[in-house]
């Protein structure tokens, strides 16, 4: 497939370039002309702003869909009361931008990174995440997901958003659609993308926002609270 990314720069974004040239795919990306990091050369770079809707034509040129890693950012993101980077509206803004060069460019297909806790979902969080989604920037950056979310339900474009649970830079093991979110659920951006990858695949009439987590092999899992588990 030739596919655009979006956000390849991020931790989900270079997953997806990674896995995408490996199961053979042609790849787009839009690249912030400020940007230092450089892509493989086999990737074809747009340069462009996609906040401000810059690039975005090009990038889409020929494409069958679109993989969007896009995220709000933290001066510190690893302190959830860190100051916003990116403007508070940036998913709501940049996604109307994609939309509308989607439907230019007739590309009819997107997946979106959105996250577990967005929309109605938060109900079915724990009371430690509620605890942060009230009191830090977290909240303001699900809120964004939010109207990204409602941006692509009334698109009419074909569109997915998963919503992963807490991201983690290993591959944690098999990837499972949950209802839950407990605690200890995580899921690592490289399983993300082989997620959004996999779904490029699957047909139509799924759940238009899965939450993904993923679950480790029993015996893992049993390495994980006891040390290493006996050989045979």
């Amino acid at each position: 497939m030739k596919l655009t990314i979006l956000g390849a720069t991020g931790g989900i974004g270079r997953e997806l370039v990674a896995q995408g040239l490996e199961r053979g795919h042609t790849l787009s990306a839009l690249i912030r002309p400020s940007t230092s990091v450089e892509l493989d050369p086999r990737i074809r770079v747009v340069p462009g702003e996609v906040y401000r809707g810059e690039g975005l034509d090009e990038a889409l040129d020929g494409a069958d869909a679109v993989l969007c890693a896009l995220g709000m950012k933290r001066k510190n993101p690893k302190n959830p009361w860190s100051k916003n980077t990116s403007p508070d509206d940036f998913m709501k803004v940049s996604t109307g931008h994609i939309i509308s060069a989607m439907k230019r460019a007739k590309v009819s297909r997107i997946i979106a990174v959105s996250a577990a806790g967005v929309g109605e979902s938060r109900a079915r969080l724990n009371l430690v995440m509620r605890f942060f989604l009230a009191t830090t920037m977290i909240g303001t950056a699900y809120r964004d997901l939010a109207d990204m979310e409602n941006l692509l339900a009334e698109s009419g474009l074909d569109w997915l958003a998963p919503r992963p649970t807490r991201l983690t830079w290993k591959s944690n093991g098999r990837i499972e659609v949950t209802e839950r979110f407990g605690a200890n659920d995580s899921i690592g951006r490289s399983d993300v993308a082989r997620w959004m990858l996999d779904a490029l695949e699957r047909p139509d009439g799924r759940e238009r926002t899965p939450q993904i987590t993923a679950r480790q092999p029993l015996a893992a899992s049993i390495r994980g609270r006891h040390g290493d588990a006996p050989g045979p």
